[in-house]
């Protein structure tokens, strides 16, 4: 019997050690506050907007599931053409808990780059132009809707 515990508490071992060391699949990320200047320089249009929390898990399944929103948002700067977002879920995504007109938001930056770069899971990834390659919009985990779309202006 307490061979068979040893041999059941090694496999198990050895299975949690690989899966800790599996590389995350999840197309998003959400990273702390502290992981990028107090105003991301994507967002120096909303100076009042800052991060300062971190979602719950909660707070992060409710934006997956709402996601598919995000195609029906006009583009600010666009609103008189018919471009849109047909996919979010395709998009790598960065998730970063702000605070936004004063109220808890999480902010979202997503891009279409692959391969990503290396170190996307944990520092924000900025770009200046792209077009709907990279575009951010903010989530209400309150209301659970998504507002401000915005997309890179192409160079």
């Amino acid at each position: 019997m307490t061979k068979n515990l040893y041999r059941l508490a090694c496999v198990l071992l050895i299975s949690a050690s690989s899966l800790a060391q599996a590389p995350d699949k999840r197309p998003y990320v959400v990273l702390p506050p502290h992981s990028q200047a107090p105003v991301p320089p994507v967002l120096l249009w909303d100076k009042d907007s800052y991060a300062s929390w971190t979602p719950s898990l909660a707070d992060i399944e409710g934006l997956e599931a709402n996601l598919s929103q995000v195609s029906k948002l006009k583009i600010r700067g666009f609103e008189s053409t018919s471009i849109r977002i047909e996919h979010p879920d395709q998009y790598l995504r960065q998730y970063i808990g702000v605070l936004h007109e004063s109220k808890r938001r999480i902010y979202i930056n997503a891009f279409s780059d692959d391969p990503p770069p290396s170190d996307w899971r944990t520092r924000l990834y900025v770009v200046i132009d792209g077009a709907i390659g990279y575009w951010h919009a903010f989530y209400d985990p309150d209301t659970k809707t998504f507002s401000d779309l915005i997309i890179n202006a192409r160079a």
